[in-house]
């Protein structure tokens, strides 16, 4: 018999996802008013460093998380479709995106630690790993809840319980690509003016 609670539900995703994105939103809001507050208590020092930093790297992970959340959007779409074969395509594609961040990462961070600029340096670099880290830690986890997707679709047709699965994946996805909609100005916007 058919799950009946996944089509009563006016809401993608299970409540419990809901749930642990509103209170991890709570946290990355309060982080980001440290960030602030530290700005506005050394906005040279942020302004100086914020320079050091490679825009290109900001604006190419921005653009990588972006597309990564048009290929959730479209396996989300086909799941609900009763694709699977799209949905696996689309979850790969995703994968590769988050792939490609975590690549883009390690090779930003490298870069910085070999130039000098570690998370001791000062307030901004400390912050800047602390908040980088902790969104790259994210979307680790992202591509994990992703990957576990693609291993049941593989595994049994699509349904109802599976369609929730993945968009309660696809929620917590889209939330990690808008905190890196906040991290990129405040850190790569601000030093390419």
């Amino acid at each position: 018999m058919p799950d009946q609670s996944a089509e009563l539900q006016d809401h993608p995703g299970n409540d419990g996802v809901w749930t642990f994105v509103f209170i991890d939103m709570i946290v990355f809001s309060l982080i980001f008013m440290v960030f602030l507050s530290e700005k506005w208590r050394l906005p040279a020092l942020f302004l100086a460093d914020a320079r050091l930093l490679d825009f290109r790297f900001g604006l190419a992970n921005t653009l990588i998380l972006l597309t990564s959340s048009l290929f959730m959007a479209q396996g989300v779409l086909a799941a609900r479709a009763g694709e699977a074969v799209r949905v696996q395509n689309q979850l790969r594609l995703c994968l590769v995106c988050g792939a490609a961040f975590c690549l883009s990462k390690f090779t930003e961070y490298s870069a910085k630690l070999t130039d000098g600029f570690s998370p001791a340096k000062d307030p901004f670099f400390s912050l800047y790993y602390f908040i980088t880290g902790a969104h790259l830690l994210h979307v680790l986890a992202g591509m994990i809840f992703i990957l576990h997707c693609q291993a049941v679709v593989r595994a049994k047709p699509v349904d109802g319980n599976y369609v929730r699965k993945l968009e309660s994946t696809g929620l917590f996805w889209h939330f990690v690509d808008l905190v890196w909609l906040f991290i990129f100005p405040l850190f790569y916007l601000v030093g390419a003016v």
